[in-house]
């Protein structure tokens, strides 16, 4: 029987996995946008995609359990900035900010910082 997730013949994945950014949507009155959410804090975040709200438009934005109000304050390069109506709960932020940290380190490098985030030795 073949157990999900390992490959035939010792279990290896035949290619290595990289991590993915957190996939959001940012909603406006007129518009869903498919985004990804490079980082965040209990106040705002950044995103990036493609198409993207305008300065000033009002969002809700809808991440794993996280749902909040804001508004664009920048936008420029396919990239925006939203400030959260309110601050997001700490635990929120924890939710989301592991893996958009991890976008593009090495193991070592992701190792290091949940060390750091931890709050323990090298």
């Amino acid at each position: 029987m073949r157990t999900f997730g390992k490959s035939v013949g010792g279990g290896r994945r035949t290619a290595q996995r990289s991590p993915a950014p957190v996939l959001a949507l940012l909603s406006t009155v007129g518009h869903d946008y498919h985004v990804a959410l490079e980082d965040v804090s209990r106040t705002g975040a950044r995103f990036s995609a493609p198409l993207l709200p305008s300065k000033g438009e009002n969002v809700i934005l809808r991440a794993e359990r996280v749902r909040v109000f804001g508004r664009v304050i920048w936008s420029a390069d396919q990239r925006c900035g939203v400030s959260f109506d309110a601050p997001i709960a700490d635990d929120s932020v924890d939710e989301l900010r592991p893996d958009a940290q991890s976008v593009g380190l090495s193991a070592e490098e992701r190792s290091a910082a949940d060390r750091w985030g931890a709050g323990t030795p090298r």
